[in-house]
């Protein structure tokens, strides 16, 4: 029992001193009723100009311990990255959940696009805290800051004159090679996709892309969702920050036509 006491003992020790430095290193560079952080690019430089906004937990969020209180600010809070991708945002108590958004102006279109944080977790207006922000092209959004992608959506719909079913969706092949650079400024890579059963291909990095398709190793005639263009082998596809009459509620997307 002796023997075991002795390797225990500083064992535990050691453990409990790890967990404290993990602990202050978390909170290292938090102060109490202030949110700061930085942004950067696709390729991890400071992003000037990035939204920054706070959104304080509504009454009844049981995770929100603090708004239990009468007094507290409900006000959501707004700020803007300096030129070295940095901000500072005083808060109230209560729990605070950080969004960051980059606007671009790209092909003649203003996109508003979300950034990626490197913690979704809702931060205590009273400690403070460290949220850090990065510009995705693809990937998931944590849940935390509404689910989706951070790329596009690319959708091929039917039209009365195609040649086959909507439930073929899934054996298309379809061929995406950019056309100049992404939305970011950076060169893209040719992509093949498989539509799902709704004919959407989601996360797409959002660009112009020359499209093919092909059905069975076969080329299917396409054209952009306009109802005017003619359909061809080959089409010229923009993705779109917001829908129009023939997009129904899309956003960040692009769709083409088959036939």
């Amino acid at each position: 029992m002796t023997a075991l006491r002795r390797i225990t003992v500083p064992t535990l020790l050691a453990l409990a001193a790890g967990l404290s430095a993990c602990s202050q290193a978390s909170a290292e560079g938090a102060k109490a009723h202030v949110i700061q952080g930085k942004a950067v690019d696709t390729q991890g430089r400071p992003l000037s100009g990035a939204k920054i906004i706070l959104d304080v937990y509504n009454h009844n969020d049981s995770l929100n311990a603090d708004h239990a209180t009468a007094t507290y600010d409900d006000t959501d809070k707004k700020a803007l990255t300096d030129g070295s991708g940095k901000y500072s945002v005083s808060c109230g108590p209560g729990g605070w959940r950080v969004f960051g958004m980059v606007e671009r102006k790209y092909n003649g279109d203003t996109f508003t696009l979300p950034l990626h944080p490197d913690n979704p977790k809702f931060v205590p207006g009273n400690d403070g805290g460290v949220r850090n922000f990065s510009w995705k092209l693809s990937g998931a959004i944590p849940n935390e800051q509404g689910g989706g992608f951070y790329g596009g959506t690319l959708k091929v719909v039917t039209t009365y004159e195609s040649s086959f079913r909507d439930d073929q969706y899934p054996n298309l092949e379809v061929q995406l090679e950019p056309v100049g650079p992404l939305i970011d400024g950076s060169a893209g890579k040719k992509l093949t996709l498989k539509p799902d059963k709704d004919g959407a291909m989601k996360d797409v990095p959002i660009g112009r892309y020359k499209v093919q398709v092909r059905l069975g190793g076969k080329p299917v005639t396409l054209r952009i969702d306009d109802n005017t263009s003619p359909f061809k082998d080959v089409a010229v596809v923009d993705f779109k920050s917001k829908a129009d009459s023939s997009w129904s509620h899309c956003t960040n997307c692009a769709q083409l036509e088959l036939r």
